[in-house]
């Protein structure tokens, strides 16, 4: 039986990840994998994966040859930028680690074996990610111009402090 991990992501601390785990717990067992961690991080996708504790605990599970499989919702949770998610693709493939993405079905290994319409796929859904993060990036920074231009004060207001709670 292949060992696997489960790795999901939210960027926000609001957000819940549970929803991801039990899908991604549903599709381990109908794959009849073992799932030996459940790795959980809230960060944003803008961060780089070696700042990312979740990314570097997979990774050392990976070396180690303590798994066989990675299970993710989407591919975004891979990486900031279309590098780093086919430099984790490319890494775990050469460790013989297969990624499954749940929302297109696909999986980077099939019986040891490159699949190259997922390596094709991963290219083109991490672009679009990162797509997606720029455009929303750039129309958050237009309303917030746009507010200035009305009058309207963008941030704390004057003399409040950081709040630095624990």
């Amino acid at each position: 039986m292949q060992q696997a991990v489960i790795f999901v992501r939210v960027s926000k601390k609001e957000q819940d990840y549970q929803r991801q785990v039990e899908d991604l717990r549903a599709v381990a067992q109908s794959q009849a994998v073992q799932v030996v961690a459940e790795i959980a991080e809230k960060i944003s996708g803008a961060k780089r994966n070696q700042d990312r504790e979740g990314i570097q605990q997979l990774l050392e599970l990976s070396r180690r040859g303590a798994i066989q499989k990675v299970l993710v919702s989407e591919v975004s949770c891979l990486g900031h930028s279309t590098v780093e998610v086919l430099q984790i693709v490319e890494e775990l493939t050469q460790l013989s680690v297969s990624i499954y993405v749940q929302n297109f079905g696909i999986e980077t290994l099939k019986n040891g074996k490159r699949n190259p319409v997922a390596q094709f796929m991963f290219t083109l859904l991490a672009e679009f990610a990162r797509l997606e993060r720029e455009t929303l990036r750039e129309r958050i920074l237009s309303g917030m111009d746009e507010a200035r231009r009305q009058g309207v004060t963008i941030g704390r207001p004057v003399g409040a402090k950081e709040d630095k709670a624990v």
